[in-house]
């Protein structure tokens, strides 16, 4: 009996608990998240302008269906969601004031709009009140406000519709700031554009640029996120850097290393805190903690990253106040503040450390149908895990470019593959099973 009640308890707790999110993104006071299952959208939080998606402008304290679809990205910043589909079309919807949805009005929509035609879109980025986004054959495209030339265009006038940044074809990365903008090039570049008041550009000036900037000569910048006014950014040595301005500091007008360690993976900025993990699934915060963003049980500020209580994290995405993590079992985590139902646990309650975030059954429901597949992390940068019907056995799998070019081939019921030495692109899975073949869509960072 004892045995049949732990049982039990083990499959409570995975229904509870159990594979939840594979990819999210927390705005200043609402977040979205992707279903590690089936790739569905879900968001919960504020919801005063339609950011949700879900139809309404009704605050939501748990995770609400969005949309059926499968996704492969999501950004959202203030008051406005953007994201992108596993087919490749964009989407927007939520406050629309300074034509940050794309779609040539200025009217806020409470449901996903398609934004234009194209079926090529592979990473955007919500910024305070613009836009930017990155197709599959590497252009750079922006709209929305560009008060402060955050657009790139060479302008400061508005654009309701994308964009396009001159003619290049080799940009890799985007990330937008409240008021600026930041990408970086396929040859490890980094470039910056808009709002550069307290040197949060990094070129060594505070006077703002319209059109995108190099910054430095390195040719190893990895990621880059950006606060109000500061920057955080990660080379692919491991080492990590930072610029601009918090609440008392100037960080400098160039970036500054932070430290001498050379282990970290990832970094994400709230309104005036970061997060940063590292390569052993640590979490570390520094920043403004008023109302316990850091994570470390007490609401004192610190000018030093500290170690958080967490520990085996993947994700990492940090709102205006609050910081949310999905650790390796697909489980979310929040602290911080709470005020608008960001953390999604039914509950307003600031929270000074890590709270498990349970998942709804029907989000954390792991049944598979039979002859479905789905990867994550999607897009990837080395491991990608196959998620697969429990009496399915995989035979055998390709993965193809877009022209149909075979890339790689292996063989066996494999669970996950290993595409560190793939180049950055969109792929197809192509998974030869018993009984039939399914194809799957994917992006290589």
């Amino acid at each position: 009996m004892k045995k049949i009640l732990f049982y039990l308890i083990l499959f409570s707790n995975i229904n509870v608990f159990g594979q939840c999110w594979s990819k999210l993104s927390a705005g200043d006071y609402h977040t979205l998240a992707i279903n590690s299952n089936n790739g569905k959208l879900w968001a919960w939080g504020a919801n005063y302008n339609g950011e949700l998606g879900d139809g309404t402008v009704l605050v939501r304290s748990t995770p609400t269906l969005i949309n059926s679809s499968s996704w492969l990205d999501v950004s959202c910043n203030g008051s406005f969601s953007l994201g992108i589909k596993n087919d490749g079309t964009l989407w927007a919807w939520g406050y629309n004031g300074a034509g940050e949805l794309g779609n040539g009005t200025v009217i806020e929509s409470h449901l996903p709009i398609q934004v234009g035609v194209n079926t090529n879109w592979v990473q955007v980025a919500a910024g305070g009140n613009h836009s930017a986004a990155i197709r599959l054959d590497g252009t750079l495209w922006t709209w929305g406000a560009n008060s402060d030339g955050q657009l790139g265009d060479g302008t400061t006038v508005y654009k309701s519709i994308p964009t396009q940044i001159g003619t290049e074809t080799t940009w890799l990365k985007i990330y937008a700031g409240a008021y600026n903008t930041f990408a970086i090039k396929q040859n490890g570049t980094l470039w910056a554009w808009g709002n550069n008041q307290y040197g949060e550009l990094g070129d060594g000036t505070h006077l703002d640029k319209t059109v995108p900037t190099q910054i430095g000569t390195g040719t190893n910048w990895q990621s880059i996120s950006a606060g109000t006014y500061f920057t955080d950014g990660i080379k692919t040595d491991g080492t990590l850097w930072n610029w601009g301005a918090n609440l008392t500091t100037l960080l400098g007008d160039t970036p500054t290393q932070i430290g001498t360690g050379t282990s970290w993976q990832a970094v994400d900025c709230g309104a005036n805190h970061s997060v940063a993990k590292k390569a052993d699934g640590t979490i570390w915060a520094w920043g403004n903690n008023q109302y316990g963003a850091l994570g470390t049980n007490n609401g004192v500020d610190s000018n030093i990253p500290l170690m958080v209580n967490i520990t085996n994290v993947q994700f990492i995405s940090c709102g205006a106040y609050h910081t949310l993590v999905i650790k390796n079992d697909n489980i979310l985590w929040a602290w911080g503040n709470n005020v608008n139902n960001q953390f999604g646990n039914g509950s307003t309650a600031n929270s000074l450390i890590p709270l498990a975030v349970a998942c709804p059954a029907s989000v954390g429901n792991t049944t598979f149908v039979k002859n479905e597949f789905r990867v994550f992390p999607n897009p990837v940068q080395d491991f990608l895990a196959i998620l697969k019907p429990s009496d399915v056995e995989i035979q055998k799998i390709i993965i193809t470019d877009l022209t149909g070019k075979k890339v790689t081939e292996q063989s066996g019921d494999l669970t996950s593959i290993d595409l560190t030495q793939l180049l950055p692109g969109m792929y197809y899975l192509q998974i030869t099973f018993k009984g039939g073949t399914s194809l799957v869509k994917f992006i290589k960072q």
